[in-house]
């Protein structure tokens, strides 16, 4: 259902309000998206390259113990000496100490190895194993141990990889004393790799070790510097490396549930996602990368709270402004719409004060002026003062022949319908006696030729100005008894109308149409039929109404509502409706008496509960005479 506005400036301010509040809502929404994308690609952006440096980082540790486990197993110096620090047998541990040779190749070897260490400064342990367990140690610890080797946590691993590196994070203890300098709880990043002689056989393991701490010293100063930012590193078996678990950072976190979230994953990397932490119980932006270098993964983590502040505050900025500018869009339109309206309020104020009788007696209306607090600000105004003051000067001089035809055009129109119901009559009663003649009906023709005959000198008669009652009715009866000679016994009829309201005058030809189309409609079931005509007058409020039953089928509930729709919506024509024969008795009578009575016209229409239908008309009692 469409809103109708009460005022033009109620609705000028809505109008302007609605296009000014959806383009600054257009505009301001775009922005908004614009910007908000382009905050959430920085964003995106800065934590990708996040994981890109430390991805970077990472490598370029792992890739330092890497050149320094090959420059042990590639070194000339390294395999001429460490041949002859294996050529004493298995377990003969003094033979350092007896043999002066093998005390300077194990011394060599030493040397060398921390040579590259302080170099580079790229592990804190270098050891070299033997297929027998002989271990030579340099960096934290300088000497020789012996050792199961097949107890080591990567030797099937290295031994099945065969040259290639096997990185793995170990525990303190897990290391053979003092190698492990005695601290269970540090943990170490551990490069392996088989060590082969000149003709690539295997002679045994070289392993590089890296204090944990000291790989990750980047990643701790990262965190540090932000609470919000969580840092996951997991090797190529899913193994969580960093965060350390050891740290010292207070009670030990558990991280097992974040593990799930992370090795999970569904999505590509490099490509920042929603997921809650199932520690914090919070959202937090994630994205993942894999070192083509290592194997590893990395995982960064941030608040999305945190990670979208400038966004939130955007989003709270933006708001502000759209709140401000929808007020100020509303008070610019209350203004335009009131500059626009309020010459239009005066003009309609100076109209509702003139009347007809101004029009009429008043010897200045046509001097009415309607002048404008600023003239020329508002072009269409000024021509509309103008035109209303040609139109008041106008209606001045049209009044008065405008008051002479009205009644005229009334009497026209009555005699128009009149003449409409004429020819009407004549067709259905032609229409009767081809009937009669057609089943031999000659006596009856004779009485219903007179009958017709006076009939037609009632309806020949003018009757502008109407026919008492008491003629109407006797046209009525003397249509009955042309159908009683029709119909014979299957028709029967009662009037009953007061003796005081056969004097008022009423429209010609306005009750016999009823009584027609009750013969036409209302006596379609089995006979007898029966009409009756009952009359009501009510002396007080000066009005009478006329009633026509019959005992028929009863009207189709479509039709009676579209004709009591048609009474309903009927008010005062510009011109009389154009109405057919076949069907236009009820409109007919209703349009005449709308012409005759006015507002008192009356005309209902219903079906009997008993079966039937009962016709009422009425108006106003009237007193005029041919």
């Amino acid at each position: 259902m469409r809103y109708r506005f009460g005022t033009l400036q109620q609705s000028l301010f809505a109008y302007y309000s609605a296009v000014f509040i959806i383009f600054s809502l257009i505009v301001a929404g775009l922005l908004y998206a614009f910007l908000a994308s382009d905050i959430r690609n920085r964003s995106e952006e800065q934590q990708r390259q996040l994981g890109v440096s430390i991805v970077g980082n990472l490598d370029q540790e792992v890739v330092k113990m890497n050149n320094f486990s090959m420059n042990i197993v590639y070194s000339n110096l390294v395999k001429e000496h460490f041949s002859h620090y294996l050529a004493p047998a298995e377990g003969n541990e003094q033979a350092l100490s007896n043999d002066p040779t093998l005390y300077k190749d194990t011394t060599t070897l030493i040397d060398v190895i921390l040579a590259i260490i302080s170099s580079s400064n790229t592990a804190k342990q270098a050891n070299i194993y033997d297929v027998n367990g002989k271990m030579l140690g340099a960096g934290a610890f300088n000497g020789q141990r012996s050792v199961n080797l097949k107890e080591r946590p990567w030797y099937q691993e290295t031994w099945e990889r065969s040259g290639w590196r096997v990185i793995r994070l170990l525990e303190g203890g897990a290391l053979p004393m003092p190698t492990g300098e005695g601290k269970s709880d540090q943990p170490y990043i551990s490069l392996t790799r088989v060590y082969k002689d000149g003709n690539y056989v295997s002679q045994g393991v070289v392993e590089i070790l890296q204090s944990a701490t000291d790989l990750f010293q980047h990643l701790n100063e990262l965190q540090a510097s932000n609470e919000d930012l969580r840092i996951y590193v997991m090797d190529e078996r899913n193994t969580l490396l960093y965060p350390l678990t050891s740290a010292k950072s207070g009670s030990r976190m558990d991280h097992s549930e974040v593990m799930d979230v992370i090795v999970h994953r569904a999505f590509p990397s490099e490509t920042m996602q929603e997921v809650t932490d199932p520690l914090m119980k919070s959202k937090q932006m994630m994205t993942y990368m894999t070192s083509q270098e290592t194997g590893w993964t990395v995982v960064v983590m941030q608040s999305k709270q945190s990670l979208f502040a400038n966004l939130n505050r955007l989003a709270l900025m933006f708001i502000g402004a759209t709140l401000a500018t929808l007020m100020l869009i509303l008070i610019l339109s209350y203004l335009i719409s009131k500059r626009v309206t309020l010459p239009l309020h005066r003009l309609q104020r100076i109209i509702q004060k003139t009347g007809e009788n101004d029009l009429v007696t008043n010897p200045d209306s046509g001097q009415l002026l309607f002048k404008l607090e600023h003239p020329g600000s508002i072009r269409e105004m000024d021509e509309l003062n103008d035109t209303f003051i040609r139109l008041n000067q106008q209606l001045v001089q049209s009044f008065q022949d405008r008051l002479a035809m009205k009644s005229q055009e009334t009497e026209a129109r009555l005699l128009a319908l009149q003449s409409q119901m004429n020819p009407h009559f004549l067709y259905n009663n032609i229409t009767n006696i081809s009937i009669m003649a057609e089943e031999g009906m000659n006596e009856q023709i004779v009485a219903f030729c007179a009958n017709i005959a006076s009939m037609l000198r009632y309806i020949s008669t003018p009757g502008k100005n109407g026919v008492p009652l008491s003629q109407e009715l006797d046209y009525c009866e003397r249509y009955l008894e042309c159908m009683k000679i029709r119909f014979e016994d299957d028709l029967h009829y009662e009037f009953h109308i007061p003796e005081e309201m056969k004097y008022i005058q009423v429209p010609m030809l306005m009750v016999q149409p009823l009584l027609e189309n009750a013969m036409k409609y209302g006596l379609g079931d089995t006979p007898p039929w029966k009409l009756n005509i009952t009359g009501e007058l009510d002396a007080v409020q000066q009005t009478w109404q006329i009633h026509v039953e019959d005992n028929g089928p009863g009207m189709e509930p479509e039709a009676l509502a579209k004709i009591m729709h048609y009474i309903e919506q009927s008010q005062e024509w510009e011109r009389m409706p154009d109405l057919e024969i076949n069907g236009m008795g009820l409109k007919n009578i209703w349009v005449r008496l709308k012409l005759w009575y006015g507002t008192a016209a009356h005309m209902q229409i219903t079906n009997k509960p008993s079966g039937g239908v009962q016709i009422t008309i009425g108006g106003s009692i009237r007193k005029e005479h041919d």
